[in-house]
């Protein structure tokens, strides 16, 4: 047997040997002596004695007043072992065997542990139902950490709390963990050190009222220490919010002194807007300030006063309490009557009701109330946090990193701080992953802060975000975004929007995934990728397939000034414009000549002109070359009139091509300046027929290539063209040239085979306007060789037939002088390659044959030659006439003759013949 078992059996026969004594003498009897008089409480001596309370409960006794007296709670020896079986909260060390090994020789855990069974004074039945009761146990976390076991060299403390957590040393301000205790209608005590819910509480066994200086209870189980504010909001299920903060900041929590919460319960968490929730629960370092401030908004540490806890029995002694938080506002508790008379009062905090009181923590008091408390009436979420709860982190990582985080971080409830954006703002928002490979791609890493990928970071940043909440939308809108680039002198660059009938919502060509989400001060569109940010006009007019018009920008050395021109509108033609144009195309794009700047500054218009900014009626602009065109909006989007077009117009195929200098039009035509007139000559430079150029010249036909022609239209029609057709050099192949060098009458009927004058009188169909003629099938035009126009030979005309399109002849068209047959030897029909419009912007008097156009072929069309029976043609007809019908007037007359002047005789049949 222990030596402290002897020792505990040698107290109880030396008391059992008092016990004779008188009854005034027994009064007189310490507690601790009586407690030793009992067996079953010699577990309970014992570690009075480990944790040496034996001297100051005995000097307690001496030094209190008879009328106060002390309160000693002692659980049995059966208490303590279930203690050791089941544990509770965690304690069991505190009272285990293994405590011999601490190194702390004050046993501070187990003080505190023994100390919350007694009180400093006497507990007398009464009339009170419950009672709520100021222990000697006075929780300090200070106290466990401070070194207490001597030596020469001090021991560090042992993970020591955050300065300054505790008020004079102690977690409760100085004042005693509170007990409950619970009396029955008679007015005993009958339970003691139940939690909130009246539940594992000790049963009073036995009571002791022998000694003056005071009451000995005997209870069935040790009372277990309310547990640290850090392991209650761990293990409670009434509201999970608080679950979710670090265990750090939990125990930094813990040791708070003389905290008062007011916890709201789920039923009040899960009232917030889904998004808030998200983010609150949400594991950015953000998330976590907010629970915290959550936490402290619903947290006083001064409590009723001079660090007193305002527990429930207390705030219901008033008929209203003001307690200031923690964030330093204040909130109010207001007593209620009962429903009926009679009925317990109630508690509120600020309208809502505390649902359930004096939860009992090491470090304070917690109540349940059923809402939250929020200053503002909201959580006060900034744009950043929204974001942060529809989880683009990276796109809230590259805003602070560019600099540009005071446009998510401006709290709703506070005054703007100055230098800061005026909201509110709409952001459109890529995903995580487009934007780390936007990065990856655009950015060079690192980003210095004044680096041009810190500008380019900033810049498509910025033009992500649309000021004003943008909510109604409609189709092909240009919204204002924050980007302002210097292309634009000071105005801000614009993003399509496009809206298309199955409601689908895109920005700069990224479909929104999800919005609109509404904020306080913002509102947020996920997108599917980022939204392309506008770029010099050159990569703008390619990236729309424009690439004809930009190899004519660098053909001209025009495409770094127009990059870098602010404030401009370009008309860009389709790429089809230009093939339509043929000739002329090859012409300015394949030749050395200034033409075709003229042309492109033609299309060049000073200013910004959106659709949007265009009105219904023409509006007049000076274009860069010096012109001017007219421009309207229409259903179609932008019609243009240009002074060479007249009533023709161009429509715009593409509009609104957002550049980071101004926008870009997509046109249907090229009309040409009148500062670029084309005449034969530029289309005859734009294809391969040197070799034909050089027969008109020695042919005397360069009087073709004026302007003006001195030939008089002689028909009714006095509108009439001149289109020349010019072989390619390779039709030559086929061709005994010298033949017609060494003759030069034949030379001038070849080239003036190919020179046709054509009516123009009829007016033409739109789809035609770029012909330098009409195309149809069994058209027939006269050529120069032609007897109608002085010519010297009847088949001077050529006619245009319709044929299938093929890799040889791609428009379709063949030509061929009319009536001619086949020649052996020579070629009279062709393949129509290209054509060239004439333009000539001059106005002619009517009468005179105006340059037309040109077209190229792919044979040399000779003259025609007709042999003997074609020369003869009508003489040989009329004379087989004539043969015929006298053949036939001589037969019918000798057969007439033969009818009427011989009759038949008939004859009798000669013998053997048959009748």
């Amino acid at each position: 047997m222990r030596g402290w078992q002897w020792g505990a059996w040698l107290s109880a026969l030396v008391v059992g040997a008092l016990a004779n004594v008188s009854e005034s003498s027994t009064q007189d009897v310490n507690l601790v002596d009586i407690i030793s008089t009992y067996p079953e409480l010699s577990t309970f001596i014992h570690y009075l004695q480990r944790a040496r309370l034996i001297p100051s409960l005995n000097r307690m006794q001496e030094k209190s007043d008879v009328s106060s007296g002390m309160t000693i709670f002692a659980p049995t020896n059966a208490a303590f072992e279930s203690f050791w079986r089941h544990g509770d909260l965690g304690n069991k060390s505190v009272v285990s065997e293994q405590e011999q090994h601490l190194p702390d020789n004050i046993q501070a855990e187990l003080r505190q542990q023994l100390l919350y069974h007694v009180l400093n004074y006497t507990l007398l039945d009464g009339n009170d139902a419950n009672l709520f009761l100021e222990t000697l146990h006075f929780p300090s976390r200070k106290r466990l950490f401070e070194p207490t076991r001597p030596g020469t060299v001090p021991q560090k403390p042992q993970d020591p709390p955050h300065p300054g957590a505790e008020d004079r040393g102690g977690l409760l301000g100085g004042y005693g963990q509170m007990l409950r205790v619970v009396r029955a209608e008679n007015g005993s005590i009958t339970h003691v050190g139940m939690d909130h819910r009246g539940m594992h509480g000790a049963r009073i066994v036995h009571v002791d009222r022998r000694s003056r200086h005071g009451i000995v209870y005997l209870i069935d189980r040790v009372i277990s220490l309310p547990p640290s504010l850090d392991v209650f909001l761990r293990e409670q299920s009434v509201s999970t919010l608080f679950r979710h903060i670090p265990n750090d900041t939990l125990r930094t929590l813990a040791t708070t002194a003389h905290l008062t919460v007011f916890l709201p319960t789920d039923a009040a968490w899960h009232q917030l807007d889904p998004l808030e929730k998200k983010y609150l629960l949400g594991s950015s370092p953000e998330a976590l300030q907010d629970r915290l401030r959550v936490f402290g908004w619903h947290a006083s540490s001064t409590g009723l006063g001079d660090g007193r806890v305002a527990y429930a029995s207390e705030l219901l002694a008033a008929p209203q309490t003001n307690l200031t938080t923690i964030l330093g506002g204040d909130v109010h508790v207001r007593t209620q009557a009962g429903p009926t008379p009679g009925s317990p009062r109630s508690l509120s905090l600020d309208g809502m009701s505390i649902v359930q009181q004096d939860i009992l923590t090491e470090n304070g008091v917690v109540h349940i109330v059923d809402g939250m408390h929020m200053p503002f009436g909201d959580l006060g979420m900034t744009a950043e946090k929204y974001l942060l709860a529809l989880n683009a982190t990276e796109f809230v990582a590259l805003m602070k990193h560019a600099g540009l985080g005071d446009y998510i971080t401006q709290d709703p409830h506070e005054a703007r701080r100055p230098a800061t954006p005026r909201g509110p703002f709409t952001f459109l928002v890529p995903p995580n992953s487009a934007l780390r490979n936007w990065v990856h791609q655009h950015v060079a890493q690192p980003i210095s802060k004044h680096s041009s990928s810190m500008q380019r970071l900033r810049d498509m940043l910025l033009y992500h975000i649309l000021p004003d909440h943008q909510r109604t939308l409609t189709n092909e809108t240009l919204l204002t975004t924050q980007l302002y680039p210097t292309g634009l002198l000071g105005a801000p660059q614009r993003i399509p929007v496009i809206l298309s009938d199955n409601k689908t919502l895109t920005f700069g060509h990224a479909r929104v995934t999800h919005g609109p989400v509404h904020a306080h001060t913002a509102t947020m569109y996920l997108l599917s990728d980022i939204a392309r940010v506008p770029t010099d006009p050159v990569h703008t007019a390619a990236r729309a397939s424009l690439s004809t018009y930009v190899q004519a920008l660098s053909k001209a050395h025009l495409d770094s000034s127009i990059r870098k021109a602010p404030l401009m509108t370009y008309l860009a033609p389709i790429n089809e414009a230009f093939e339509n144009m043929g000739l002329a195309a090859k012409y300015l794009l394949h030749t050395s000549n200034a033409d075709l700047s003229h042309v492109i500054a033609s299309f060049a218009l000073p200013g910004a002109l959106y659709l949007s900014s265009l009105e219904a009626n023409w509006t007049r602009v000076v274009t860069g070359d010096g012109s001017f065109v007219w421009l309207r909006r229409d259903e179609a989007g932008i019609a243009v009139r240009t002074p060479t077009t007249g009533a023709t117009l161009m429509q715009t195929t593409q509009t609104d091509l957002i550049t980071d200098t101004g926008v870009v039009h997509a046109v249907s035509d090229v009309q040409l300046p009148p500062s670029v007139p084309m005449t034969l000559s530029k289309l005859a430079r734009g294809a391969p027929t040197q070799k034909m150029l050089s027969l008109i010249h020695a042919a005397g036909f360069d009087w073709v290539w004026n302007s003006s022609l001195t030939i008089q239209a002689d028909r009714k029609c006095k509108q009439q063209k001149l289109i020349v057709l010019l072989p390619e050099d390779r039709a030559f192949a086929k061709l005994n040239i010298s033949l017609y060098e060494a003759n030069p009458e034949s030379l001038r009927a070849l080239v003036a085979l190919h020179i046709l004058v054509m009516d123009e009188c009829h007016s033409r169909k739109r789809t035609d306007e770029h012909l330098p003629l009409p195309l149809f099938d069994e058209m027939v035009h006269s050529t120069m060789l032609d007897k109608r126009l002085g010519g010297s030979s009847a088949f001077g005309r050529l006619a245009f037939r319709r044929t299938s399109a093929s890799s040889k002849n791609q428009l379709g068209y063949m030509v061929g002088i009319k009536g001619a047959r086949s020649t052996v030897g020579k070629e009279h029909a062709a393949n129509v390659l290209d054509l060239g419009h004439a333009v000539l912007h001059e106005t002619l008097a009517d009468g005179h044959v105006v340059p037309g156009g040109v077209l190229t072929i792919d044979t040399v069309l000779e003259p025609f030659e007709p042999g003997w029976l074609l020369r003869w043609n009508w003489t040989w007809k009329m004379c087989l006439l004539l043969v015929l019908v006298s053949g036939a007037c001589v037969t019918r007359a000798y057969t007439r003759h033969r009818r009427w002047g011989y009759t038949r005789v008939q004859s009798d049949a000669f013998e053997g013949e048959e009748e």
